[in-house]
């Protein structure tokens, strides 16, 4: 671990951003398409965010699932995306922490290793695994490899560190979790973040998995759901308004 981080912009001119966005996984609507009704959605519930931030210290927001497949990942880079885009002058970081099956990385186009895999086993210094978009001032720390043991790494003392450091640089964090009922990575991590959003998809996630989920997350501060592949027509006014 470094030894101190005194301020995000010691390692924010590192940039690595796309040529354009025909890089970019076209389900990141907060760049590749800002003004559609998916991407005012993620605005939506990044302004609902900054509501119960005054009612609470929430600085590092964690996403995750019940099982995999439900948008957790797309949820948390969008959200982070708007929080970049409304708050220009704040340091936002995004981190991939689904070592499992990091998928930051490839849905913004950037380079996935080294990543926070490489930083936690030692093989990589913080300097080397923070990427950023020039256009937002976003940092993003991705997955990088494959974890032999990724409940393991997560659970570290280096993990802890990093989080309690980088709560010293960064004005928010969001961090990909992985889902909650296969593994015990997002059980363990919850417990260090000031909010988890748990991400159900429509029509998908049974209740029955939901409750399981919210069981699993017991101790967490869960600050609420949110309702993944709802079907547009459920909100005609919206689509209307956004034409």
């Amino acid at each position: 671990m470094e030894q101190n981080i005194q301020k995000a912009g010691n390692f924010l001119p590192r940039v690595e951003e796309p040529n354009d966005f025909s890089e970019v996984n076209r389900n990141v609507v907060s760049l590749t398409a800002p003004s559609s009704v998916a991407a005012e959605q993620y605005r939506t519930l990044y302004y609902r965010l900054e509501r119960m931030r005054e009612l609470k210290p929430m600085k590092v927001v964690a996403i995750t699932s019940a099982v995999a497949g439900e948008g957790k990942t797309v949820t948390a880079v969008n959200l982070a995306l708007a929080s970049a885009r409304a708050n220009p002058d704040r340091r936002i970081l995004l981190i991939d922490a689904d070592l499992r099956r990091s998928q930051v990385a490839e849905m913004l186009g950037i380079r996935g290793k080294p990543g926070l895999c490489e930083l936690l086993t030692g093989d990589a210094e913080l300097r080397e695994v923070v990427r950023r978009f020039k256009s937002t001032r976003l940092a993003v720390i991705p997955g990088g490899g494959v974890a032999e043991d990724s409940t393991q790494l997560l659970a570290s003392a280096r993990m802890k560190e990093l989080v309690k450091w980088l709560r010293e640089g960064f004005d928010e964090i969001y961090i990909d979790l992985p889902p909650t009922l296969p593994f015990a990575d997002a059980e363990i991590l919850s417990s260090q973040m000031d909010g988890v959003v748990l991400v159900v998809r429509a029509g998908m996630t049974s209740s029955s998995h939901v409750h399981e989920a919210l069981e699993h997350l017991t101790g967490a501060s869960v600050v609420g759901c949110v309702l993944n592949g709802a079907d547009l027509h459920a909100t005609p006014y919206l689509k209307e308004y956004l034409k």
